[in-house]
């Protein structure tokens, strides 16, 4: 066995390569976060915050976008990346991540389990999400190389200034977005911005003519009284009474509540914010 192992990374040293990944118009996003941070100065404690800085980039052009959030949370990401498909004006036809909790609940190297508000997300615009396998950055290595641009051509010239909120902050990262991505390539063939414009824009899906407002998932059991009870907002809605007893999925966005059973919707309702209401549909009650 020693000898076989030795052999073996002898082989395996000869044998180590790697190819050049060939990039279709339209066809990915990259995205991640970068691992340094940007922070600004609150007038009032005069504390100051850091925040996360998030990049997309389209890999045949890479035409780049970026903007500072507070944190990586869920609505923070569906936020970067809408704005970033606004910005370019357009849908690829997949979305690439690392494993981000907010974009995947459990990774694999294989079937990884998306994260169910980004699913959300991805159904609103047409598009899939593929994330690059644990462990391995070179899934995604062009939006790797661009945050080390983005250190030096963005994060070195803010360094010079002060900045007392986050809107400040996106609107100096704008102005230098529009200057990094008219830099000439290093072989001299044109900029991001040209490349963009002449072979990839055309290839983008459009967006969807309603914006999305982000949905959250909870697990809900089904009372006596034949509602269930939305912890967020205390109060409750009802489902049809045969339900009673049994555990259902509760889908809801800042207008409306789904219920499901099975992925079968057995009651929607429009969202109600006072605290102890019930609302209630008289065809869920039973006739006693």
């Amino acid at each position: 066995y020693t000898q076989f192992t030795f052999h073996y990374r002898h082989w395996r040293k000869l044998n180590n390569h790697s190819g050049k990944l060939e990039h279709k118009a339209g066809a990915k996003l990259f995205i991640d976060f970068c691992g340094k941070k940007l922070s600004y100065v609150d007038k009032s404690t005069g504390e100051q915050i850091e925040v996360e800085v998030f990049v997309g980039v389209l890999p045949c052009s890479q035409y780049t976008f970026v903007k500072a959030v507070p944190s990586q949370k869920r609505e923070d990401v569906i936020l970067c990346l809408q704005s970033c498909l606004d910005w370019m004006g357009g849908v690829p036809q997949a979305i690439v991540s690392d494993n981000l909790k907010a974009a995947v609940s459990k990774g694999c190297k294989y079937a990884p389990v998306i994260n169910k508000t980004l699913v959300g997300f991805a159904l609103h615009y047409g598009c899939a999400v593929d994330p690059a396998r644990p462990y391995h950055p070179q899934d995604k290595a062009l939006v790797e190389r661009s945050v080390t641009l983005v250190y030096q051509r963005i994060f070195y010239p803010l360094s010079k200034f002060t900045f007392f909120d986050i809107t400040e902050l996106n609107e100096a990262l704008s102005e230098l977005l529009v200057e990094y991505n008219d830099y000439l390539f290093s072989h001299g063939d044109g900029t991001r911005r040209s490349h963009f414009t002449s072979s990839e824009k055309e290839y983008l899906q459009p967006l969807p003519s309603g914006s999305y407002s982000i949905r959250h998932y909870k697990r809900a059991k089904v009372q006596k009284i034949a509602h269930i009870y939305l912890s967020e907002d205390r109060n409750y809605y009802s489902v049809p009474y045969r339900f009673s007893g049994m555990y259902t999925e509760v889908q809801y966005n800042q207008d409306m509540v789904e219920i499901f059973y099975n992925y079968e919707r057995i009651a929607l309702h429009k969202r109600n914010y006072k605290a102890g209401h019930y609302t209630t549909v008289a065809d869920h009650m039973p006739s006693t």
